[in-house]
């Protein structure tokens, strides 16, 4: 136990909060030992929020102090960082959430001041539950953050947006097909399937010849197809067979060696289209897997034996549910600044708020008043708190976001580290625009909020803010490829000021 000397005003403040019901909870004037703080410290363990159902590895911790005391109770990562679970309050509710494959055992701390100056802490070791670690194609495919992925098709792969189609077998590398669609010979867009019922076991349409058709990977191995509406069209298992990572697996005829990641296996019928081209219905059950990232899958299908530039099926599936697997490809992910999304190459500046749909800026950055490449933020280091360059300002300087640790880190462009701290995702939509604007004129505006220690990102500043660094970041775009961010302060109305950023992967 350390002591600190410090006014009864700051003791106050430090564990205060601004419900009034919180507020009326006064530090006790009589001090405690740090035994006597634990020792008065009690909670029960549940499965659920709203604690109805007691669990003895539950997640949910519901606490009491008696005598009643404030407190704030944390935990500490590998760093020595504190996260703070609850603080402010002699009882309530908090939760102990390991990631995948973390250890049971968690440890937190309580603590609190004393009248006298004195800081009290102890520890508490509670067993909560823990998901199995999911392996890394699983991860990809279902989610390793929402224990379910939503997959639809690619319209963006190709020009025509086709999505389905024939191809020359093995044309070269798996990669040239995965990234440019070298060996297909025709394709079909989703509205055009309706045209290719020939190819299918019934000849009727289903829905799943709709852009927003999708489907539900669920870590659980299970594999439901759904027509737009959400009108499940048919439901299977799937699995994946000799993934490693790396394009390890063989054609079917053995001539191209870096081929595929793996085989998806599933349930005859499962996928969306699930049809061979010219099979006469055929339903296959394994398909290559031609690409696999957090935004894409690509397979592709060839009977045992086919040779090369001899008939295959192919199919192109996006992701844009998995927000946690966009930014940090669970793993580490750098991003670095996308000059490509503007003609001017600008990647920060002002904008008037809420234009419109969320989709609009995205896509074009419709709304934006001014913007500024990475070169010429030289001449804008007096939106910043110290009006001194830092190297962020190259077009190669780059962010990393780190999947295990919580944290982002901004470098240079020679790889110096510029400032760092934690990250978190919330109101995460799945994939689907369901934050309003800060206003609330605007209901299909963000598909989420990017919470970051405060000066984290690449020019973290808000435009004309006296180098004020916002700490919750709108999220307009994040797939695999492109992250964009915006910042209106609280109240901002309509064509309003707020900042923008725009990041596309290193």
């Amino acid at each position: 136990m350390k002591k600190i000397l410090i006014p009864a005003c700051a003791i106050i403040g430090l564990f205060t909060a601004c419900d009034p019901a919180i507020d009326d909870i006064v530090t006790p004037s009589t001090d405690v030992t740090a035994e006597q703080l634990a020792n008065g410290f009690t909670y029960v363990q549940y499965s659920d929020e709203e604690c109805t159902t007691q669990a003895a590895d539950g997640n949910f911790l519901k606490f009491e102090t008696s005598p009643s005391r404030v407190v704030e109770i944390y935990q500490l990562d590998d760093e020595g960082n504190k996260n703070v679970l609850k603080s402010g309050v002699a009882s309530g509710v908090f939760k102990l959430a390991p990631k995948r494959g973390g250890s049971p055992s968690q440890t937190f701390y309580v603590t609190t001041i004393n009248w006298d100056g004195s800081y009290l802490t102890f520890d508490v070791t509670a067993n909560v539950f823990v998901p199995t670690e999911l392996a890394p194609e699983m991860r990809l495919l279902a989610s390793d953050a929402y224990g379910k992925k939503v997959w639809k098709w690619d319209t963006s792969f190709r020009a025509d947006g086709a999505v389905w189609g024939n191809m020359g077998y093995a044309p070269g590398d798996g990669e040239s097909f995965a990234t440019g669609g070298n060996g297909i010979w025709w394709g079909c867009p989703p509205a055009d399937l309706t045209g290719q019922l020939g190819h299918s076991d019934t000849g009727v349409a289903t829905g799943e010849e709709n852009p927003d058709a999708y489907m539900e990977f669920y870590d659980d191995g299970n594999l439901i197809t759904y027509d737009a509406a959400g009108n499940q069209i048919r439901k299977g298992k799937y699995s994946v067979i000799g993934y490693t990572g790396e394009r390890t697996q063989a054609t079917v005829d053995g001539s191209v060696a870096n081929w595929a990641y793996g085989t998806l296996n599933t349930t005859a019928g499962s996928i969306l289209f699930p049809f061979k081209i010219n099979g006469g219905g055929e339903k296959p059950t394994d398909f290559e897997i031609l690409q696999l990232d957090a935004s894409h899958l690509k397979l592709v299908y060839a009977a045992p034996g086919t040779g090369g530039w001899a008939e295959a099926t192919w199919w192109a599936f996006k992701s844009e549910s998995d927000a946690e697997g966009a930014l940090t490809g669970y793993g580490q992910k750098s991003w670095t600044w996308d000059t490509e999304f503007r003609g001017d190459g600008a990647v920060w500046g002002n904008m008037g708020y809420a234009p419109g749909e969320g989709i609009t800026f995205a896509n074009d950055g419709n709304g934006i008043w001014w913007g500024c490449p990475p070169a010429d933020l030289t001449g804008q280091l007096g939106h910043s708190d110290t009006g001194a360059a830092t190297g962020e300002e190259d077009p190669n300087a780059y962010m990393t976001f780190d999947w295990k640790a919580g944290t982002v880190k901004s470098y240079d462009a020679s790889g110096a580290e510029i400032r760092s701290g934690k990250f978190e995702i919330t109101n995460w939509g799945n994939g689907q625009r369901t934050q309003a604007t800060v206003d609330g004129s605007v209901a299909n505006w963000a598909l989420g909020t990017l919470n970051t220690d405060a000066g984290s990102i690449l020019f973290p500043f808000k435009i004309n803010g006296g180098g004020e660094k916002p700490t919750a970041f709108e999220i307009l775009q994040l797939d695999g490829d492109h992250l964009k961010l915006v910042y209106a302060a609280p109240g901002t109305g309509g064509w309003a000021e707020a900042t923008w950023w725009a990041f596309k992967k290193k």
